[in-house]
């Protein structure tokens, strides 16, 4: 499994919005709407690293109201 977390940059008034369309994507574990820097960031889990781009570029890409994504992928996770 690949574990990691799309950042998103929303347009103005959309972050609750996209933060709920975007926890309805095949592969998204959570999704949140956050203060700072970002304006939703979601957590993903997917079986392959190919599948991230069909999670990011045909998913979360075409929800209205998304301006722009930064993923990141774990590369080591521990849990207590």
């Amino acid at each position: 499994m690949v574990h990691g977390y799309v950042l998103i940059s929303t347009s103005l008034g959309k972050a609750l919005d996209v933060a709920e369309k975007v926890s309805k994507v095949k592969g998204i574990k959570r999704a949140c709407a956050v203060t700072g820097t970002y304006d939703v960031i979601a957590s993903f889990e997917v079986e392959n690293i190919s599948d991230i781009a069909e999670v990011i570029v045909k998913e979360i890409h075409t929800i209205e109201g998304v301006c722009s994504t930064q993923t990141s992928i774990c590369v080591l996770s521990r849990e207590h």
